[in-house]
């Protein structure tokens, strides 16, 4: 990207940050040339508190050169203590916005020169912006899976920053409003290394509601809900006892977390069994598991 870029107009260093919609603090995605406390400052939100949101440039995606800003570029911090001491005497600095308006990003190259850069090269970035934008945008790919979806599932995303942001679907604001529970019940889906599972939950109105999780790039959860559909007229004490199940537990360990006899849960097998239409323990955990017939009560405990 840096490299197609030089032929535009050449720099001395840049770098290309993703940003989730309504956060402070960004992920370099390419840096070059720039020191590393540099980019560590340009990742935070001091950076964004100085040199982003007070000059309108989220809500323009048109390059800003240093000289251009409405105020001395030596009283921000980032041009006088990282930028003049590693000679960057000028620089350019774009916001990244998306197809949907967007602020995803930022784009910032500098170089030796106190010479400003061709109108061209204004020109260039401007247009490929929201290009880059769509490149770099973190929930761009969570945005296709959505789209892809069933039009009774809804889908939120989870942040490496803990954000819960709505996708698609009318549960889903439902969902990013309780930002709390959408993080418990991923937490409880995915342990350590597992990419994907899935629950049930009763649902606030009484309905069940079925949970999915599954990890994507640069640590980005996307947990998918809908009314459950078919629970094989399983009881919630039969989902209890199928999800102890699935998890490896004997009668009598099932029993002892239930505060039941494990004859009680050895009715409650044979009930499940039926119900399923299976006859082993293992075929009910297949099961369970390929339908996400767990419950996250049981999960936990």
């Amino acid at each position: 990207m840096l490299d197609e870029l030089s032929v535009v107009f050449p720099f001395d260093a840049g770098v290309v940050c993703a940003l989730s919609p309504g956060a402070t603090t960004s992920d370099p995605l390419i840096a070059r040339s720039y020191p590393a406390h540099f980019v560590d400052y340009l990742a935070s939100p001091e950076w964004y508190a100085e040199a982003i949101e007070p000059f309108g440039i989220p809500r323009t995606g048109w390059p800003v050169c240093e000289r251009d800003l409405p105020v001395d570029p030596m009283s921000l911090r980032g041009v006088a203590e990282y930028g003049r001491p590693a000679g960057l005497l000028e620089g350019l600095l774009s916001a990244l916005l998306n197809s949907e308006g967007e602020h995803v990003g930022f784009l910032m190259l500098s170089w030796s020169s106190a010479k400003p850069p061709p109108d061209r090269a204004f020109a260039v970035i401007g247009h490929v912006s929201t290009m880059l934008a769509n490149t770099v945008d973190p929930l761009r790919p969570a945005r296709a899976l959505a789209a892809a979806m069933d039009d009774d599932s809804s889908a939120v995303s989870i942040g490496p920053d803990g954000r819960v942001l709505a996708l698609r679907g009318y549960l889903a604001d439902q969902v990013a409003g309780d930002p709390e529970t959408a993080r418990r019940i991923a937490q409880d889906l995915l342990g350590e290394g597992q990419q994907s599972d899935a629950l049930v939950m009763p649902g606030p109105d009484g309905r069940w509601l079925s949970y999915r999780a599954a990890r994507y790039r640069d640590h980005l959860l996307i947990l998918t809900v809908r009314e459950a559909e078919d629970l094989h007229g399983l009881t919630q004490r039969e989902l209890e006892v199928l999800s102890a199940l699935s998890e490896g537990r004997s009668n009598a360990e099932i029993a002892a977390r239930l505060s039941v006899s494990t004859r009680t849960v050895r009715a409650h097998v044979e009930h499940i069994f039926a119900k399923l239409g299976v006859r082993t323990r293992s075929a009910a955990v297949k099961l369970s598991v390929a339908e996400g017939l767990r419950l996250a009560s049981a999960r936990t405990g």
